[in-house]
């Protein structure tokens, strides 16, 4: 089975050009950035980034196993620390993870209740489901998944990964 590689980027509302460099040279070409939309249900990063945040989700081109995402989550732990504003904080929080036919699983350090355990200190959260021409939230998701305003995007990216599983690219 393979997999299409996303990120869900929580970034300020200037959206810079090199912040996209850095995640190309960090993980390939990119084929679709969807729109960013207002990052408001949490002040979990206020502290660290700002405000007037937002949360945009992107694919990269080409196909990955699934069972290296924790390499690719390794990559922007890596990469978030590299870019940092003038006190230190990140001002990317990148959500890799990824996109197969009936699920997006994002990887994390930290444990939770409904996330599995893949090695590595990652564990594996589902966070969103594909069925019936839709995405649909986990009960355990963050509140911007169940409102969910990455739909439109997320059904675009999904359209490119199966043209990618046919050869179609």
């Amino acid at each position: 089975m393979v997999a299409k590689l996303i990120a869900f980027v929580i970034a300020p509302q200037k959206l810079e050009n090199a912040w996209f460099s850095a995640l190309v040279d960090k993980f390939g070409n990119l084929e679709h950035k969807g729109d960013f939309f207002p990052f408001c249900k949490t002040d979990y990063y206020k502290a660290e980034m700002g405000e007037n945040l937002c949360r945009g989700v992107i694919s990269f081109e080409g196909l990955i196993e699934p069972e290296n995402i924790g390499l690719y989550k390794n990559k922007a732990i890596e990469l978030e620390c590299t870019l940092q504003n003038e006190t230190g904080g990140r001002i990317l929080n990148i959500d890799i993870g990824y996109m197969d036919s009936d699920k997006i699983v994002l990887p994390s350090t930290k444990r939770g209740p409904f996330k599995l355990y893949a090695g590595n200190g990652i564990w594996l959260d589902m966070v969103l489901t594909y069925a019936k021409g839709d995405f649909k939230p986990t009960d355990w998701a963050f509140a911007d998944f169940k409102e969910n305003p990455y739909k439109r995007d997320l059904l675009l990216i999904r359209e490119k990964y199966k043209r990618a599983l046919h050869g179609k690219t």
